[in-house]
Parts: C-alpha cells; structure tokens; sequence
C-alpha cells in the first residue's frame, strides 16, 4: 500500500524521500536524551536551526563554608570569562541565575533534513562538549548537573 505523502508525524512533516520538517510554525519538534547523567535538550527550528543545549556544572555556591570554596569560585569565573573565546562556531556559554552553566549550540540545517542528520549533528555536540565539561569539572571544581539514578 503506498503511502500517501506528504504526512504528519508527530510534530514532523514527512516529504515523499522521507525529508523531516517542522509540522507547524507554531510546533517546534524537540526531545531531551540523557549523556552520562546529564540532561541535552534538542530543538528544531522551521528556520533550519537546530539547538542542542545542556548544563556543565554549577559554580560552587558562596554560601558553602569548604576551606578553599573561594579560591574555586574565583578560578570558574575565570574560566566562564575565557570560555566564549574557546568554543566552536554557533557555540554560546550561558551562566543561568542559580550560577549553573549551560553550553547552548546553534546549527545550521538544510530542511528538510534527514534522522541520520539529526543523529549526526547531536553526536558531534556531545562528542565536543565532553573536554568543555571536563575542565570545568577538574579545573575550575564545578559541581556537575546530573540526573540521579533510578
């Protein structure tokens, strides 16, 4: 039985070589997946623009008595500072108002696209991110965002 295309799915709309779009301007398609413990939201545009964006960690509060918990506060500033100048293109450090950090990355995207583009572009952000979380974690003591298990 032929399929009868263009069609709906979910909030994508399908084209006859199996194109992925958004369904409706007002519908943005999204989903979250878990990378070791951490929470990545992805969203695609009708613009094209796909927005990959997860938290790094969170600055140690000033409200925390640890001897040494200044020194590491001051050291992430200084990391969230240089930060912007290190990531790719389309690549943004966002510090949030709890003091947690958030890497936030636009990419451009032929609509309609295909799965294996999608799939493709989140594996390259999370294979990025991972030396970003990981000075963060070692250099600047930054306690990290995770899911707890269960």
């Amino acid at each position: 039985m032929p399929l009868d295309v263009p069609f709906t799915l979910g909030p994508f709309r399908i084209d006859d070589k199996g194109g992925l779009s958004p369904g409706t301007p007002d519908r943005f398609p999204s989903f979250r997946l878990c990378w070791q413990g951490h929470w990545v939201q992805a969203r695609l545009g009708t613009d094209g623009q796909l927005v990959l964006s997860t938290s790094l960690g969170r600055v140690v509060s000033t409200g925390r008595p640890e001897e040494g918990a200044a020194t590491c506060r001051s050291h992430a500033f200084t990391l969230l500072h240089a930060l912007p100048a290190m990531m790719p293109p389309g690549w943004q450090a966002l510090l949030r108002p709890d003091h947690s950090l958030a890497a936030e990355a636009h990419i451009p995207l032929a609509l309609p696209t295909r799965a294996e583009a999608l799939i493709t572009e989140l594996t390259l952000f999370l294979l990025r991110l991972a030396p970003y979380r990981d000075l963060l974690a070692e250099e600047a003591g930054m306690e990290g965002v995770t899911i707890p298990a269960g």
